[in-house]
């Protein structure tokens, strides 16, 4: 049996689909109920969450297998759209361990700010993708609290 070769592609819709049960996992701990939107091409976002006071939100996640730039493109405004972003941990060098996944919570507004900065800064860069640096969401890591409760 051949092993699989990983291409970037494979590698980039694992991540994603890991980092959105992470996600998922990290909500429902909190109390939420949540419910995947499925499919990539889902306008709004990858998650609907019902919060424990039973107000509902979207999150849109977005996962990195490594220190990246987060890619994120600003959509239109949507109440109450949250976007949580995940690095998905690398193994750790002992078998069978990890290291922390990393979660930053930012509301809509935060990210298309973020987005919008970015690219102002690069403006002669036309290969810049949409979103911002993987540092410039470390102000927002573990930011649950941001979320309807």
């Amino acid at each position: 049996m051949a092993l699989e070769t990983i291409t970037s592609s494979v590698k980039r819709r694992r991540t994603q689909w890991a980092t959105q049960f992470l996600a998922a996992a990290e909500l429902v701990r909190r109390g939420n109920t949540v419910a995947f939107t499925i499919g990539n091409n889902t306008p709004v976002a990858d998650l609907m969450v019902g919060a424990p006071s039973g107000e509902l939100f979207w999150v849109d996640v977005k996962g990195l297998s490594g220190k990246y730039d987060w890619l994120v493109k600003p959509k239109g405004t949507r109440e109450r759209l949250f976007y949580i972003l995940v690095l998905l941990a690398p193994l750790a060098q002992a078998p069978n361990k990890r290291e922390p996944d990393l979660f930053f919570v930012l509301t809509q507004n935060e990210a298309n700010s973020l987005e919008k900065a970015y690219r102002l800064a690069r403006p002669n860069n036309k290969t810049t993708n949409p979103g911002f640096g993987f540092k410039d969401a470390i102000p927002y890591e573990d930011r649950w609290e941001i979320l309807p409760s």
